[in-house]
């Protein structure tokens, strides 16, 4: 088998106009952004504002109800030794509803930043702008595709937690 060749025998040669992506010439031709993308793009940038937007007023209402909540359980805490238990256990809530909005606020925020970017890139037609738009929203799905595979992970580790909890308990059972 040739160099130029691969597994399939097909010719990887640099003329080969059936694969582009392996043709080096089109490397050097600009991507052009017809009047319909263009269209599809600016549809793009008004509905990842739009989400981005409800994301964070569902941050900040996120935030307002630990505030309350938090408010609520240490208030009627002041009574009886019992409800201290409930404001102390609220603690840990408290801190990890904090930990989940420093968390998802960044890819909301590069989210935004991608439409706002999008948005002024069409209206002054500018290269440069529209790359920045598109490096936060792979900022965003870079993110979003690490936290997926850490959730997905957290669960296999809980499944495996479940399995083995069961086990543990059915043998000291005996």
């Amino acid at each position: 088998m040739e160099n130029n060749e691969n597994f399939e025998g097909k010719n990887l040669d640099s003329n080969n106009e059936s694969n582009p992506g392996l043709n080096p010439s089109h490397f050097d031709r600009e991507l052009k952004v017809t009047p319909i993308s263009t269209e599809y793009l600016r549809e793009v940038a008004k509905w990842t504002k739009f989400l981005s937007i409800l994301g964070m007023i569902g941050m900040a209402f996120y935030v307002l109800m630990g505030i309350i909540m938090s408010l609520v359980y240490f208030g009627s805490s002041f009574g009886t030794s019992q409800n201290n238990v409930g404001a102390v256990a609220m603690i840990p809530l408290l801190f990890m509803m904090i930990i989940i909005c420093a968390i998802y606020i960044a890819p909301i925020w590069w989210l935004y930043k991608f439409s706002t970017n999008l948005q002024q890139a069409i209206i002054l037609k500018n290269t440069e702008q529209l790359t920045t738009a598109f490096s936060f929203l792979k900022k965003h799905y870079k993110f979003i595709g690490i936290m997926t595979l850490i959730v997905i992970g957290l669960y296999i580790l809980g499944f495996i937690g479940i399995i083995g909890s069961g086990v543990l308990t059915t043998l000291m059972a005996r």
